[in-house]
């Protein structure tokens, strides 16, 4: 059944009758995935995670703007509530 749902959901989003909850859904799950694959890098690389010129830091610094960038996660959040809501 999800494999449904995601083909449904895939080709009303190819067909531009969803522009709100697909890409937000998308967008909000990538990035907190990406903060928590970053976040625990961190702490692999535990004190030395943190000094310049580790790629763990840069990562780590870098990963923060997706959950900024084109809305924060609690907008994307929003978006997603005020569609299942309707």
């Amino acid at each position: 059944m999800p494999g449904v749902r995601w083909c449904w959901r895939r080709r009303a989003y190819d067909a531009g009758e969803d522009t709100g909850l697909g890409p937000s859904c998308a967008k909000y799950f990538c990035s907190e995935m990406a903060g928590r694959v970053a976040d625990r890098a961190v702490q692999v690389f535990g004190g030395m995670g943190y000094m310049r010129g580790v790629a763990v830091e840069r990562l780590y610094r870098d990963v923060r703007l997706f959950r900024i960038f084109e809305g924060t996660s609690q907008i994307q959040q929003l978006v997603i509530a005020r569609h299942l809501l309707r």
